[in-house]
C-alpha cells in the first residue's frame, strides 16, 4: 500500500488542526501519530479495555479529534495517516460493536464507516468480511473468507465466519 513518506519536508504538529491528537501522543509526524496511535489502540485491545462508550480512552479522544476537522483541507501525507486512524477505529469498534455489547445496529454502522475509511490498496480483508457478517450475508462472507490468500488473516476470517455461523450474534 502506498503510504507518504514522513521524511519528505517539514512538518508542524503545532500548526496543524489535528494538534489536540499530536499533544495527546506527543507525536511530532503524521507517521508518528499514526504509530502511536496503534500502540495505544493495541494495549486497549489486549487489555480488552478497547470500548467506544468510554470518552475517556485516548483511541475515543484521538479519534473525536480527527474527525472534528475537514480531512480534505489537510496535507496529503496528514490526511492518509489519519484517515488510517480512522478505518483501525472503526475497524475495531465493529468488534466491540458485536462481542462488547451485542449491537449489530452499531456494527453495521462502524462497519460502512471503516469501509469510507480504508483505502481501495489497504491489505486488510477483515473489515469487508465483519461488513458481510453484520448485514447478514454468510454465505458472501464465506466466499470472501475462501478468497484470502495470506496467512493468519485467511484463518482469522475463516474462524470468524464458522463462529458468527455456531452463535446468536446481536
Amino acid at each position: 500500500m502506498d503510504r507518504p513518506s514522513d521524511q519528505i519536508e517539514e512538518f508542524d504538529a503545532e500548526k496543524s488542526p489535528l494538534r489536540e491528537a499530536y499533544l495527546l501522543l506527543h507525536a511530532f509526524t503524521p507517521l508518528q501519530l499514526s504509530n502511536l496511535y496503534t500502540a495505544e489502540d493495541q494495549k486497549l485491545m489486549l487489555s480488552k479495555e478497547w470500548d467506544y462508550n468510554n470518552p475517556e480512552l485516548i483511541t475515543n479522544k484521538i479519534k473525536t479529534t480527527i474527525e472534528s476537522v475537514d480531512l480534505s483541507l489537510l496535507p496529503e501525507r496528514e490526511r492518509v495517516w489519519a484517515q488510517e486512524i480512522l478505518w483501525f477505529w472503526y475497524h475495531h469498534a465493529i468488534s466491540c460493536a458485536i462481542w462488547r455489547y451485542k449491537d449489530k445496529i452499531a456494527a453495521r454502522a462502524f462497519a460502512a464507516k471503516a469501509l469510507e475509511y480504508q483505502t481501495s490498496d489497504h491489505p486488510n480483508k477483515i473489515t469487508q468480511l465483519l461488513f458481510l457478517l453484520v448485514h447478514d450475508r454468510v454465505d458472501e462472507a464465506e466466499e470472501w473468507a475462501e478468497g484470502i490468500e495470506k496467512e493468519p488473516e485467511r484463518s482469522s476470517a475463516i474462524s470468524l465466519v464458522n463462529e458468527w455461523k455456531t452463535n446468536s450474534f446481536a
